[in-house]
This record gives C-alpha cells, sequence and structure tokens, in this order.
C-alpha cells in the first residue's frame, strides 16, 4: 500500500491537549493526533521532520515523541521559547519552586497588602478575584476557612485599589520594577486600549513588575527561562481581558478572543494565585512529556523561513506545516502581550502577512510565502511529501497560497477535512467567521515547477457543488458548506467568477441560495 492509500483510508477523530501542550497559550494549535498520524504514514524513525511556520511547536514535539529529528523554524521568538521550553531536559523542579518562592516572599509588604480585603469583623483576607465595571471595583470574592465569601467592594477595597496607582508609582518612578509602555498595534486594538500597560490593574502591574524583577536577578539560564514562561503563561489570566461576572464573581480563565480587549465588567485575578496556579501545571505538564519524550536530536530556530539556508538541501524527508493565514491572524501583534515584557528582539519587518495598517500588502505575502516554499522545496528530499493545513474565507488568500506551493515545484494529491477537538483562535469560516476544523493538503515534490492555468468558472463549481450537496442534505451548516467548496475551487484553480474577477464565495451565496423554512419545518438552504 503507498503511502496516499494509506492517507486515503486515514480516519482521524481529534483528541483534545495533553498537559505538555498546555504548558502555554498560542493560536492555532492543531490536534496533536493528527500531527502524529501524518508523520507516522510519511516517516520512519530516524527520519527528519520540518516545520518551517513552527508556532506553538506540534510538529516538532510530536517527532520527537516518535523519534524523528524535528525542525521548528519561527520568526516569533515566543515560538522558539514555548517549543524550547516544552522539550528542554531535565528540570531540578525543586530547585524551580525554591526559586519561585524566593520571588514571591521578596515582594514588599505594602505591595502585598495591596491583595487583602476585610470581613465584617475587620479579619483580612487575601482577594482570590475581584469583579471592576469600568474603571471601578464592585464585588469581592475571598475564602475564609476554606468557605468562599462573596461581598460588595467597601470603602477599605476602593481605598486600597486607588492606593495601588501610587504604589506601582513609586516604585516605577525609584526603578525597582518596570513594566511594558509599548504601544498596542492598530491591528488588534479595542475597546478604546492604547497601551499593553492599560490591560492590567495597578495591582497586577506591580505584582507583575516584582515577579519579573526577580526573575531577571536569577543567574541560571535554565531556571529564568523557566520562570518567564510560566510568567508569560498567567499573564492573560490575570489581565483585565477576563469577562467578569458581578453575580458569582468568577472569571474564565485564558484569552477568550484573538484581540486585545477589556469588558465592561472584567474580572481582576490575584496575580500570585494565577502564578502559583501556572508553576503547578508547568510542573505537571513538563512530568508528562518526560515521560514520553526521547532523546532523538531536535532544533528549534528563530528565524524566517525565507531563508532556510542552515539546512541541507535534501535533508527532510517530510513536511508538515501551518503556514499565515492571511490577514486571520496577527501573530506577532498578539505576542507583543508576551514579548514586551522580556528582552526579546522581535523581526515584524520579516512577518508573512497581509497586513494594511503596516503596508504588508498581498504582493509582500505573496513573495514571501514564494520564498518560503521555495526553501521547503530545496530541503526536502526528492519525490518527498509537504502536508499543511490552511484556512481563510478569503478566495484570494487561498490563491496566493496554492501558487506559492506550485511554483515552487509541488503537486497537490491529497485533500482531507479534520474536525478539531477543541475551540482555536483561529478558526477561519462558518456564519459567523469560523471553521470548526482543519482542511489538511498533501502535496508532492516534483523536480520543477508546476504551472496550472484554471479555466473552470467559479461560480459553475459552487454550483455543482451545493446543488450535488444540498440534494441530500438541505439543513447544513455554513461551515459544511464551505468545506466542500474550498477543494473543489482549488482542485479546478476555478478562482474567477464569470466576469473575470477573484470569486467571492459570500456574495454569491447570498445572491444564489436562501437560507429558509423549508417544507419539513426546518431551516435550510434552497435554490
Amino acid at each position: 500500500m503507498t503511502v496516499i492509500q494509506k492517507l486515503q483510508k486515514l480516519q482521524i477523530v481529534p483528541k483534545s491537549h495533553p498537559s505538555h501542550y498546555m504548558l502555554h497559550k498560542y493560536w492555532g494549535r492543531k490536534p496533536h493526533n493528527l500531527i502524529y498520524e501524518y508523520i507516522n504514514i510519511f516517516t520512519e524513525p530516524g527520519d527528519t521532520v520540518i516545520d518551517p511556520f513552527m508556532g506553538s511547536g506540534g510538529v516538532v514535539i510530536e517527532s520527537n515523541k516518535m523519534s524523528r529529528k524535528g525542525i521548528g523554524v519561527d520568526l516569533n521568538p515566543m515560538a522558539c521559547l514555548i517549543v524550547n521550553e516544552t522539550l528542554k531536559s531535565p528540570v531540578d523542579y525543586e530547585r524551580l519552586k525554591n526559586a519561585f518562592n524566593k520571588i514571591i516572599d521578596s515582594i514588599p509588604d505594602d505591595v502585598i497588602e495591596l491583595t487583602y480585603t476585610k470581613d465584617p469583623d475587620g479579619n483580612l483576607h487575601v482577594i482570590d478575584n475581584a469583579v471592576w465595571e469600568q474603571d471601578q471595583i464592585k464585588r469581592i470574592k475571598y475564602y475564609a476557612d476554606g468557605v468562599r465569601v462573596l461581598k460588595d467592594a467597601d470603602e477599605f477595597d476602593i481605598a486600597l485599589a486607588d492606593q495601588a496607582k501610587d504604589v506601582l508609582k513609586k516604585y516605577h518612578d525609584n526603578g525597582e520594577i518596570d513594566y511594558p509602555k509599548d504601544e498596542i498595534m492598530a491591528y488588534v486594538k479595542r475597546s478604546g486600549k492604547s497601551y499593553i500597560y492599560e490591560l492590567f490593574s495597578a495591582r497586577n502591574l506591580l505584582l507583575a513588575g516584582f515577579y519579573m524583577a526577580g526573575v531577571r536577578k536569577i543567574k541560571d539560564k535554565s531556571i529564568r527561562d523557566s520562570l518567564t514562561l510560566i510568567f508569560t503563561s498567567a499573564l492573560p489570566n490575570f489581565s483585565s481581558m477576563i469577562p467578569g461576572d458581578l453575580k458569582s464573581v468568577n472569571g474564565k480563565s485564558g484569552w477568550q478572543i484573538s484581540k486585545f480587549w477589556v469588558p465592561k465588567v472584567h474580572t481582576e485575578k490575584n496575580a500570585i494565585n494565577t502564578l502559583r496556579l501556572r508553576l503547578t501545571k508547568y510542573i505537571n505538564g513538563k512530568k508528562e512529556i518526560e515521560s514520553i519524550a526521547t532523546d532523538t536530536e531536535y532544533s528549534v530556530f528563530n528565524q524566517s523561513s525565507e531563508d532556510l539556508s542552515n539546512i541541507p538541501a535534501g535533508s527532510v524527508d517530510y513536511v508538515f506545516t501551518d503556514p499565515p493565514y492571511g490577514d486571520s491572524i496577527s501573530y506577532f501583534a498578539l505576542s507583543s502581550f508576551w514579548s514586551t515584557w522580556l528582552d526579546f528582539a522581535v523581526d515584524y519587518n520579516n512577518e508573512i502577512i497581509y497586513d494594511p495598517y503596516r503596508n504588508k500588502k498581498e504582493e509582500d505575502y505573496s513573495l514571501r510565502l514564494d520564498k518560503a516554499f521555495e526553501q521547503v522545496h530545496r530541503v526536502l528530499k526528492e519525490n518527498g511529501y509537504m502536508s499543511f493545513t490552511f484556512h481563510n474565507r478569503h478566495i484570494k488568500f487561498w490563491k496566493i497560497v496554492i501558487d506559492a506551493v506550485y511554483r515552487a515545484g509541488f503537486e497537490l494529491v491529497d485533500v482531507k477535512w479534520v474536525d478539531q477537538a477543541v475551540a482555536s483562535g483561529t478558526q477561519g469560516i462558518n456564519r459567523n467567521n469560523t471553521l470548526k476544523g482543519d482542511f489538511v493538503y498533501t502535496f508532492k515534490r516534483l523536480k520543477e515547477s508546476l504551472h496550472i492555468e484554471g479555466t473552470v468558472n467559479g461560480e459553475e463549481i459552487v454550483d455543482k457543488t451545493l446543488k450535488k450537496l444540498l440534494r441530500n442534505s438541505p439543513h447544513v451548516t455554513t461551515s459544511r458548506l464551505y468545506e466542500a467548496l474550498i477543494p473543489e475551487i482549488i482542485k479546478d484553480q476555478a478562482y474567477y467568477d464569470s466576469d473575470g474577477k477573484l470569486l467571492d464565495i459570500d456574495k454569491y451565496i447570498a445572491k444564489r441560495y436562501q437560507y429558509k423554512l423549508q417544507e419539513d419545518g426546518q431551516y435550510g438552504w434552497s435554490v
């Protein structure tokens, strides 16, 4: 059985991420078993697998677990930190915990005092959560003898919240702490916030500043890097971007949307408690990966995929990657939430993205993808295979990516649709602009560039595909329509409408099809 026959028979039920994939948030993380199955089909132990757009590093991590030599390339230093920290071994957990506790214990008393509230008898308790409505603290949650207590913010709580601003200014002005003053890029700006520090309460800025001041004093790089990852993974959870609930005084964990956004009602979580929780999750995840990782060599390069000259030609057995989605998400701009706290030199100029705010036009996006896939073609062995996931609702970005792949010297051999096990910040297509899964395209390396000029009218493909689909399933979701349409458009290179313009699928479906109540009493599609 050939590898393509094996691939065609493959049925993948996506699995949730294990603990070692949860050391840090990153966007576009694919189901780990999807990556595993593709690597398993196309490679053998000892082979080399590369991901030129590494992101959260699933390809490098799975390759290592499978005794393959994983190579990850990413321009974003945060991605490199996450992957290196995930796979590094060994970690002295006792030294790590001691270093963490030493940092927390060194935070000045007048800062720690800001994290308390009072019960009716005047006893002090550590605040677990505070809920704010815009700039006013409203409700407090704390624990007394293990029992949850909710209260309205009183004069003591309001005074401490105000006092935190003065304490923050004192320690910042005297140089004991620092925090990012960087302006939020227009691409991701939300809710009137202009600077990174505005995404935190004064109290949590203080705690974050002292924590990182302590981390920078640690001489052991391994411990310092571990504590840095813990810090950046905790940052979203004690930011003001967590929606709040005035009744329950609970807040969701994590970064809920791929934007910088402070809800009108938001939660202020105790930063120290959040850091302690992330320390525990880090240790648990690391112990898990230590039990299944191998000592196989891996490499992580913080560089552009446009130049892979440090990797020998014909040295790679297989490529699995997730190229940038055009304008769907700005990884670098969002990563500034973390990198502005660190001493990272971030190369925004060479990011492969369409971003009109930074004059990153379609031509730049196309040119850089051309260079990247040319490099992938160079390092891949003759007759080797490349698989990648990609989704975007706009045909123009599909055309740019597929054209770049063909020009580099690849031929499409398989398309597969895989549902997602968990939500992702980069889900791309349905009625609400989300695609609940991934297209996985597999290509074979050719010796020369492949030039295909599509002659089929894209509107004809839409009609042919949808009529066939809706004949048996009129009640399908919009997401399912795209799942059926896009591979057919790509296969025939049917990018243009009857007027010779790039096909706008949304507009054409809206013009030709209606989603309305059908004779069976259910909503469905009809011409």
